[in-house]
């Protein structure tokens, strides 16, 4: 395009010093959009009055004019009486229809100026209107237009916006531009730089540069919206003020509420097994040092017909969402829910969303502990939901249900450590993130072949346990028994012996640990197993 951009910096320079910030606005318009004649409408009320909140405007008053040309020189000069004279000004923002009621007036101009609460949610837009392939009928006094808006990045299409015919055939429009000036009122261009708008398969020619001396219009409108504010003095500046500290103040509150939001279904995801879009595009890799965990619900199938289905349903449910809760607070992740399953793993492709610190890596052993951890207070917040003790469910729905029953619901568990392949798995619309692999089956047949309310574990994990300590150096797992409401200091400060922790913590006795022999489930078997017990007597 040949016409030069005017200088945006140098009208930032000047704009807050001079005092008439509306002419400035006005030249530097024209200048920029090349357009045969340029003006300005003062959102008001019946009063006229200047500042007033956007709320109480109801027209648009012609205020200020400049063009090109000797035709521009006139309506610099005697515009504002010209468009009054034929009735162009001031442009109504509602009517009343014949029942009394109120309604929209159709039009470019009210269309920008009642939209004014558009600039504060979303940005100022541009509209551009297209009159090149548009027939004006004579008879009638709006006609229906192409409008585009344009929000600083992308042209949308805006339907059902019609143009005033008196406004388009007085001013010989070929095209109109108009957009919202904040606490002021619109700004209007009568044909713009034709060549800007030409298209070639629905699409802008030169739609780059279009956007480009768009974006510095609406650079320069924030500015001297700013600037003219800084005219209002007295009572009319308090309340312009006023106005805008309320909008702040509940735009920082929605902005803190959607910030509480946001963490808390963050956590959530990450519980249940969220992963990034990062992730599932990922590529499957071989983790050595993973730690896998299966957890069942025992005799599930015999009692389920003793309950109705959405009986069933709940309580299942809300026994998945203590697990969820519980794998998230000990920096571990649920793999998958699998019927009456939970699938929980710790593994190191998923440290960066597990509320781990990744300045600290963890080693094996905090791992396992973790795992551990997130197990027991699972089964143990399990056993207060049924005698009716949880937070879930206060109403003691479930403890009803299964006295009703006369049933119990309770868990089993197996854990091992080892290698396994962990990636992306399902199908085009709907894929997991999840681990498959020789320690994942183990865990597997662990847990079948296991005790209720316990976890059953190999003798490669339970050396690791019975060596284990919790210390400032397995940071992840201090600070959550620091934190929990119920550990007290002497849990993690006298005795970090592993057990020893364990013990206070679920408040169980000294012989916790019991072991198994010549355990086999399907392809599994094992010389010597472990139980690990989760709930006091």
């Amino acid at each position: 395009m040949k016409p030069e951009l005017p200088d945006i910096d140098k009208f930032e320079r000047i704009v807050f010093r001079k005092k008439n910030t509306l002419n400035l606005l006005l030249s530097f318009s024209l200048k920029l959009l090349q357009a045969r004649h340029v003006g300005l409408l003062l959102g008001t009320n019946r009063t006229y009055l200047k500042f007033l909140p956007p709320v109480k405007w109801d027209r648009g008053v012609m205020h200020k004019f400049n063009g090109k040309g000797v035709s521009g020189l006139i309506f610099k000069y005697f515009g504002n009486f010209i468009v009054r004279y034929q009735g162009l000004s001031p442009v109504r923002l509602y009517k009343e229809n014949q029942f009394g009621e109120k309604e929209q007036t159709t039009g470019i101009i009210s269309f920008v100026l009642r939209k004014h609460k558009d600039f504060y949610e979303k940005g100022i837009k541009i509209l551009v209107i297209d009159l090149s392939e548009t027939v004006i009928d004579e008879g009638e006094e709006k006609s229906e237009v192409s409008v585009l808006s344009f929000d600083g990045e992308n042209f949308k299409p805006l339907p059902d916006v019609k143009v005033n015919n008196s406004i388009v055939r007085r001013f010989k429009a070929k095209n109109f531009v108009s957009a919202y000036i904040p606490d002021y009122g619109a700004i209007v261009f009568n044909t713009i730089t034709e060549e800007l708008l030409h298209k070639a398969k629905g699409k802008f020619i030169h739609e780059k540069e279009l956007k480009k001396r768009l974006s510095l219009l609406i650079s320069a409108i924030e500015m001297a919206s700013l600037a003219y504010i800084g005219h209002a003095r007295g009572r009319q500046g308090a309340h312009i003020i006023w106005r805008k500290e309320k909008r702040l103040r509940k735009t920082a509150l929605q902005l803190k509420n959607k910030a509480i939001e946001l963490n808390a279904q963050k956590k959530y995801l990450k519980a249940v097994g969220a992963v990034t879009e990062k992730q599932l595009n990922m590529e499957a890799v071989n983790i050595t040092d993973g730690v896998y965990a299966f957890m069942d619900m025992v005799g599930s199938a015999s009692f389920r017909k003793y309950l109705k289905p959405r009986d069933y349903f709940f309580i299942l449910n809300l026994c998945h969402q203590i697990a969820a809760n519980n794998a998230y607070l000990y920096s571990c992740r649920v793999d998958n829910f699998m019927g009456d399953c939970v699938f929980l793993q710790n593994t190191s492709p998923f440290d960066s969303v597990n509320n781990v610190n990744n300045h600290f890596p963890m080693a094996i052993e905090e791992r396992i502990m973790l795992m551990v951890f997130s197990i027991s207070s699972t089964f143990n917040e399990i056993d207060m939901l049924k005698k009716g003790f949880h937070a879930m469910d206060k109403a003691g729905r479930v403890k009803e249900m299964i006295q009703a029953a006369q049933i119990d619901i309770s868990f089993r568990a197996g854990l091992e450590i080892g290698s396994a392949m962990i990636g992306p798995l399902g199908s085009q619309k709907r894929k997991i993130v999840t681990a498959i692999g020789k320690a994942v089956n183990n865990a597997s047949r662990l847990e079948s072949s296991g005790i209720k309310e316990k976890i059953h574990t190999t003798q490669k994990v339970m050396t690791i346990l019975k060596n284990a300590c919790i210390t400032k150096d397995t940071k992840n797992i201090w600070q959550v028994l620091c934190k929990s409401r119920d550990s007290k200091e002497s849990i993690v400060d006298d005795n970090l012996d592993f057990f020893n922790c364990y013990k206070k913590k679920f408040n169980l006795g000294e012989n916790i640990v019991s072991h198994q022999t010549n355990v086999s489930y399907k392809e599994f078997s094992q010389d010597v197993t472990y139980w690990v017990k989760c709930i006091p007597d």
